[in-house]
């Protein structure tokens, strides 16, 4: 898969439905920020959200507009930790993050939440020509076996993926386990649907430990990588129909 600028997907909840819908990108390039907001499809995109209630933001009020500025757009960065805060290197390392990265990096580990609204930033699962990438960072580590397992964790290890069908939470959940046989934790609910089609299927795959930060809060210590190939049974356009998945880029 060819190298691809930095890609957020901007997600907007309706409150009362709870549906989210994927209402605009914001891409990082070559020291370049752009902005556009999803107006290609209807379901679960602009068009639809804006038939539920959606208004454009106050700051990108063109919904056929590509913004582009050379500095992370004001209202997006605003939505930063502090870099001024006494205690900005522990949260950078809370989010298993070191001084070197960039704002678009802490966006996607903050996904940009604001209590005063209902936006949210998230990273795309990547597909082209069948070949899929996507990383995350596993939930639930909290609950499970990952503190006791850490310390025998290293980059480039595999882990193996068990679906869960029975889970009451989540029909499609997806068990992350270590090949010593240590029970993780989950795929994020708003990935599990992907790869649980992908497993279910029996496409190929492989997926590795990418990061390690033993330091992090729970959701944050330890980040999965996943490269795969989809095979013919797989069908992707059902699977970016699911009402669920959102985070799913056809390239």
């Amino acid at each position: 898969m060819r190298n691809r600028p930095f890609e957020l997907w901007l997600i907007w909840q309706n409150v009362e439905t709870r549906q989210r819908y994927h209402v605009g990108r914001l891409l990082h390039e070559n020291g370049v920020y752009t902005f556009s907001y999803e107006t290609d499809g209807y379901r679960r995109k602009l068009a639809e959200a804006m038939d539920n209630g959606y208004r454009p933001h106050l700051a990108f009020p063109d919904i056929n507009k590509t913004y582009i500025s050379k500095k992370l757009f004001g209202p997006f960065a605003r939505r930063l930790p502090d870099t001024r805060r006494p205690d900005y290197p522990i949260v950078l390392r809370e989010l298993g993050l070191t001084a070197e990265c960039t704002e678009m990096d802490v966006l996607r580990a903050t996904g940009g939440i604001l209590a005063t609204d209902s936006y949210e930033f998230v990273s795309p699962i990547l597909v082209e020509n069948d070949i899929f990438v996507m990383d995350f960072f596993v939930a639930g580590w909290r609950y499970y076996n990952g503190d006791l397992a850490i310390d025998q964790l290293q980059v480039g290890d595999d882990v193996e993926f068990l679906l869960d069908p029975e889970n009451k939470h989540d029909h499609k959940a997806v068990v992350v386990m270590s090949v010593n046989g240590e029970k993780l934790g989950f795929i994020p609910a708003f990935y599990s649907g992907w790869m649980f089609e992908v497993i279910e299927k029996r496409s190929s795959f492989q997926a590795r430990v990418e990061a390690i930060h033993p330091e992090a809060v729970p959701h944050r210590k330890l980040c999965i990588g996943v490269v795969g190939e989809v095979n013919e049974h797989v069908d992707i356009q059902d699977v970016l129909n699911d009402q669920e998945e959102l985070r799913v880029v056809m390239c």
